[in-house]
């Protein structure tokens, strides 16, 4: 039981009906989650910090019970999804906190945000079109970028075994197998058998090339904002900060220990931690 009311709510923003949820109060946080999960998986987030910041999580398009276009699923116009989301809630300033595939649009975001974001968080993001020399495209390390970028293929792949693909990314891709909970788990896989939902997801992999041509020239300038970049030790490694440290003067961040993918969930207090102090810091900058 949340000791915090999360309030439910739905909001037509850049041409499509996205359903999200706010919870706590003070500074916002705009929350972009990854595949293929949902506002959800911010939940220990908000259970630790929401008396001291404003969560507003959405699901993203395409995902959970926002509208699943055919098309228009570029970071740029992820983004502006979430600026609009921003007005309609009134907030002039907000922190970044992504996950996993939330992390390219997150990027584009504290670009085209301006002054309006005080920080990027990314934990556990694959960064796209970058260009320093420890940079290794995330499509080399993990299959599924590509298969998933196929989605026909991966569509007559996954369709009817839903559960058990699920059942492999969230106990392979963890250090802890069981930190995502089977209530969890059960979730995500009906939310993932709902009409639309796998075709609609699959579309935040497709087109890597051109989202990282369109991240790319995001990248020829820094961003001038605190950015942290936090990836397992099991999962991505120091390709988080290391991907950070080239976006931002200012980037902190690291690889956790015995940790997986699924940080908020394997790591709760760490991260919470770490994203508390960094908030915190950024609001005094």
């Amino acid at each position: 039981m949340m000791k915090h009311q999360m309030i439910s709510k739905r909001a037509l923003v850049n041409d499509v009906t996205l359903y999200y949820v706010t919870v706590g109060s003070g500074p916002a946080v705009l929350c972009l989650h990854g595949w293929p999960q949902n506002h959800r998986e911010f939940m220990p987030i908000f259970e630790a910090l929401a008396e001291r910041y404003c969560f507003i999580a959405p699901d993203l398009r395409g995902y959970g019970d926002s509208d699943k276009p055919y098309a228009d699923y570029m970071p740029a116009t992820i983004a502006q999804d979430l600026l609009e989301l921003a007005d309609v809630e009134k907030v002039d300033q907000f922190h970044i906190l992504s996950h996993d595939l939330g992390g390219p649009p997150s990027v584009a975001l504290a670009y085209m945000a301006g002054k309006r974001a005080l920080s990027l968080a990314t934990i556990e993001t694959p960064f796209f079109g970058l260009d320093y020399k420890e940079y290794v495209d995330p499509r080399v390390p993990y299959w599924h970028l590509s298969m998933h970028a196929n989605m026909d293929i991966a569509r007559f792949l996954i369709e009817g075994r839903e559960e058990q693909y699920l059942r492999h990314f969230f106990r392979d891709f963890a250090y802890n197998p069981t930190a995502i909970s089977e209530d969890e788990l059960q979730r995500y896989v009906m939310q993932m058998k709902q009409p639309g939902n796998l075709r609609a997801s699959l579309n935040h992999y497709a087109l890597i090339d051109e989202k990282a041509t369109q991240l790319a020239e995001f990248a020829k300038k820094k961003l001038s904002i605190p950015t942290m970049g936090w990836g397992g030790r099991r999962s991505f490694g120091s390709h988080c900060f290391d991907s950070a440290r080239a976006l931002s003067d200012r980037a902190e961040g690291g690889v956790i220990e015995e940790c997986g993918h699924w940080v908020f969930e394997e790591k709760p207090d760490f991260i919470c931690e770490q994203l508390g102090q960094f908030w915190n810091k950024s609001a005094r900058m």
